[in-house]
């Protein structure tokens, strides 16, 4: 049965459920009545068939987003011509007719616009997108020379034969870091996943044999071919004049023309199979057992797209697939899971999602079987597909999808410019609705209070089917590891199907989440601090709290709790233990109140608590909405009084991640990453967990540390951020916060030493580590570090000499030389410990360039003592005043900074532009001749083994 006639099926169904006296005073379908589009957008199309967008948003005020959306992707390609679309892709950064070489990427850097951050583009198998974010558009000449580049990239790149013999070693380089272990079983499997398709060949990083080797008038004809008006929709959205963008792109757009005779673009059919596909594939490098069942299905036609049916069915898949997970979820905590994790999704069918959907089931092993874990997650699809669901857990996940989307309509003034891009570039590609929030907020409400659980559990019990179904198989090659048959892999689906599944049974806590109700404590004293615009607090347990109401966005309080002080003090023996236990709080219970009991407790409401703890700090944040709040700061208070693992908890905890790095350890990434720690540092507590540690490790230790870690709650400081009247805040920080225990003559207000074995280190010193490798690469990480006084001016300057050294190292060890495909530094000034200041670099570069490679960037280290220029410098000051700029309007970055400076002791934030223009390129060169001159400078290198 085709997936259109079981959407059919239900859609009588959803339209009398819904719509009931229409349908019967009509005879017309209302779920099939074409939607309103926003008014806020304008639209419009050029007489050569390029579409445009053009909204105006003030969020962030004074920038904007400009995007090329191209309906071009891998999937047009040629046999002879697999790679050229993303080749073509890079070479739009490498030259146009109006910004000739380089100048592109220099003159949007001139006014704060980053390559990589705000400057980037992808290529899909059906489409290839092109941005430039975040652009300070004060001047109308800098929103003329945006289009100008969107106009380019449509119709006039240089594609200079010179350029692209550069680019080819990039793109090695990409495909070299790309074709890793998953990745090149994915390769193998493809043509078995689609035997009769295109896509099974169509990967967009191409062949090496064509990337090497493809003639520049080929690029030049697949360029010409397919980047063309009527395949090309220009997006325009920010603080910008509508009518005169539209005015601008007619006027720049408008003379492009559509080539005679054009080829037509057609989408690539992937035909229905009878049956089950088996594709199985191992790689030594493959670093999980991996099993995907998939059931594939048509997609909702295109033309029914701007209906509420598609609102209908998304609300639906989204219900199940919720629904299905959260069961697979409860499996997951218990010791005796057969899997490490499992999932269920709707979407594309992998590489086809243009032309088919899927209902995609996924297991992770923990060891070396995939059955048991397939017939694991295939049973719970089955137990829903017969079974249905219930109403209790309907209710939670139809709460929670609703909580989420009501959270959007309520900030829906302060919605950032890429939310807009974004609905727009799918609309455009794929035909996604765009009614706007406003008329998507009272629709999606209709549909879900209106639809009861047995049209969920209708649907469901006609979404799994014998026919068009892939199963593939993921296999590490170790020892002991043996690919399970085509023939093992059907007969474990025929087991299942024929075992009698029980019902679900849903088992919800009555009880409350804290036992008894705290005994209040009081605010003792309040300051009002100017400078920051906040409010602080002691409260009588001897704990501080500050508090900055914004109105940013509607919707949103973030929380942050700090304290110095960690567990570096605990003794050896705990090690295995505090190396589990970052892992381990990821799953935390409270009080009697399971990680499971919690997600369902939580269900429905807009909060959330991470509890996490170091060697020398704590912290738990989190966010809420205001209504929710008091759900978080319940959870907070549970958070001191009771962390808690169940065993068994714990225990499938640990089975899960041991598994799952028994088999990664062996992976040239796992490696690198344990000869880089091994050599840095000299604590066992900062190596590389693996999956013996995980076996040693304690519940009872984490438990023990954990509570110490809560003990006193006059250790911390707690900050709210956001849309919190501190008048309603007040009771709730003293029935949650001043309950707590705390203690002032014994709370931990500073750290009073380090131990040098918990910190990098020094010395001039190159290590070198080898490995087999299936495509061979070497890793490379270099640091350097040094003593460095904590002030904002020298934070500032480590973060100006990362980025200055990022721009260099793209320049030549990327583009000219074409060692690498990625590279990028970063400095940084630390005050928590020893040696602060740090400059690092780290990437996967062409074995046979090493020797060239690593003496240059020391080389670089080195010139920039004597050699920063006013060109280097003075871009990355535009970009750094305008995220300033910019975050003194959002509220992460006020928690971050209150955070930043209550760890720090200085204050980073205030006064940051002021401090940034008064940089100079002789205070950069000071800066690196202090950091250079105390040689610590430490290479790891990770080669292929000969």
């Amino acid at each position: 049965m085709k997936a259109t006639s079981r959407l059919m099926s239900v859609l009588v169904l959803l339209a009398c459920v819904l719509f009931p006296g229409i349908v019967r005073a009509q005879g017309q379908n209302p779920m099939l009545q074409p939607l309103p589009v926003d008014t806020a957008v304008r639209i419009g199309k050029l007489p050569n068939g390029l579409t445009y967008y053009i909204r105006h948003n003030e969020y962030p005020k004074g920038q904007a987003d400009f995007y090329i959306a191209q309906n071009v992707g891998s999937i047009l390609e040629e046999d002879n011509q697999r790679g050229l679309a993303h080749f073509l892709e890079h070479m739009c950064f490498n030259g146009t007719t109006n910004f000739p070489d380089n100048q592109l990427r220099e003159w949007l850097e001139s006014i704060g616009v980053k390559f990589g951050a705000n400057l980037n583009a992808y290529t899909g198998v059906d489409e290839t997108v092109y941005n430039i974010n975040n652009v300070p558009v004060a001047r109308e000449s800098v929103q003329d020379s945006c289009l100008l580049i969107l106009h380019d990239w449509a119709n006039d790149l240089t594609l200079d034969p010179k350029e692209i013999d550069k680019e080819r070693g990039v793109i090695h380089e990409e495909w070299r870091r790309s074709m890793q272990g998953q990745m090149r079983i994915i390769e193998k499997l493809l043509p078995i996943v689609y035997p009769t398709s295109k896509y099974g060949h169509r990967l967009p990083i191409g062949t090496m044999e064509v990337v090497d080797n493809f003639a520049p008038q080929a690029l030049r004809d697949y360029y010409e071919k397919w980047y063309r008006p009527d395949q090309q929709a220009v997006v325009v959205v920010g603080d910008i004049d509508v009518d005169r963008i539209e005015g601008k792109i007619k006027e720049m757009f408008s003379s492009i023309e559509m080539p005679e005779n054009a080829a037509e673009r057609k989408y690539e059919p992937v035909p229905d199979h009878k049956g089950t596909i088996y594709a199985i594939g191992s790689d030594p490098e493959q670093k999980t057992l991996i099993g995907q069942l998939m059931f594939i299905s048509n997609p909702l036609p295109k033309e029914m797209k701007n209906t509420p049916m598609y609102y209908a069915q998304s609300y639906i898949e989204g219900m199940i697939g919720a629904m299905i997970n959260n069961r697979l979820s409860e499996i997951s905590s218990k010791p005796d899971a057969p899997f490490a994790g499992a999932g269920v999704n709707f979407g594309g069918f992998f590489l086809s999602s243009k032309v088919k959907d899927a209902l995609t089931a996924s297991a992770v092993a923990k060891g070396n079987d995939i059955i048991e874990p397939l017939k694991a997650v295939y049973r719970e699809v089955l137990r829903a597909q017969r079974g249905g669901f219930t109403q209790s857990e309907y209710e939670r996940a139809r709460n929670e999808y609703i909580s989420s989307i009501e959270r959007v309509y309520n900030n829906r003034n302060t919605r950032e410019n890429g939310t807009f891009v974004s609905e727009y570039v799918g609309n455009f590609k794929d035909g996604d609705p765009i009614p706007g929030i406003e008329a998507e907020w009272p629709l999606i409400q209709q549909i879900a209070m209106s639809i009861p659980v047995q049209v969920i559990n209708q649907t469901m019990s006609q979404a799994i089917t014998p026919d068009n179904r892939v199963l593939m198989v993921l296999c590490p090659e170790a020892e002991g590891m043996t690919n399970p048959t085509e023939q093992q892999l059907a007969d474990a689906l025929a087991s299942v199907d024929a075992e009698s599944i029980e019902a679900f049974v849903d088992e919800v806590k009555s009880e409350p989440l804290i036992p008894s109700d705290p005994v209040a404590g009081t605010v003792t004293s309040t300051v009002n601090n100017e400078k920051w615009g906040t409010t602080e607090w002691t409260l009588s347990n001897g704990a501080k709290v500050i508090i900055k109401s914004t109105k940013f966005k509607e919707d949103e309080i973030l929380f942050t709790a700090y304290a110095n002080g960690g567990y570096a003090d605990y003794s050896a023996d705990y090690d295995n233990s505090l190396m589990f236990l970052p892992v381990a709080m990821q799953a935390y219970g409270l009080g009697s109140y399971t990680n499971t009991d919690l997600s369902k407790y939580t269900a429905g409401k807009q909060a959330s608590l991470y509890i996490s703890f170091s060697n020398y700090s704590r912290s738990m944040g989190g966010s809420a909405t205001p209504k929710d709040l008091p759900t978080l700061m319940e959870m907070v208070y549970m958070g001191f009084k009771d962390i808690e693992f169940t065993e068994d908890e714990f225990a499938a905890l640990q089975k899960a991640y041991s598994g799952i790095l028994a088999n990664q350890e062996k992976s040239p990434e796992y490696i690198f990453q344990k000869s880089l720690l091994s050599t840095l540092y000299d604590s066992p507590r900062n190596q590389a967990i693996n999956s013996s540690i995980i076996e040693k490790a304690s519940r009872n230790q984490i438990l023990e540390v954990a509570h110490a870690m809560t003990a006193n709650a006059a250790d911390w400081t707690f900050i709210f951020v956001g849309n919190v009247d501190p008048a309603t805040l007040r009771p709730m920080v003293e029935k949650y916060i001043a309950s707590l225990p705390g203690d002032e003559k014994t709370a931990v207000k500073e750290v009073k030493s380090y131990n040098p074995a918990f910190f990098m280190k020094g010395g001039d010193k190159t290590d070198t580590f080898s490995t087999p490798m299936s495509t061979p690469q070497t890793h490379v990480a270099i640091i350097e570090k040094g003593d460095m006084e904590f002030t904002p001016k020298n934070s500032l300057l480590a973060s100006i000499a990362g980025q200055i050294l990022t721009n260099r190292l793209i320049k030549t060890v990327r583009e000219d030389m074409g060692a690498v495909y990625s590279i990028s530094a970063s400095g940084q000034l630390d005050r928590t410990g020893l040696s602060p200041a740090s400059l690092m670099t780290s990437f996967p570069m062409k074995p046979e360039m090493k020797d060239e490679v690593l003496p240059f960037i020391k080389g670089e280290f080195k010139a920039m003592e004597t050699n920063v220029t006013p060109d280097e410098l003075n871009p990355i000051k535009e970009y750094m005043v305008k995220v300033f700029t910019e975050n003194r309007e959002k509220n992460p970055a006020w928690r971050s900074a209150i955070l930043g400076t209550l760890a720090n002791g200085v204050d980073t934030f205030n006064g940051n532009v002021d401090t940034v223009n008064s940089i100079t390129v002789q205070d950069v060169m000071d800066f690196m001749k202090a950091l250079n001159a105390q040689n610590n400078y430490r290479v790891v290198i990770l080669a292929p083994e000969k």
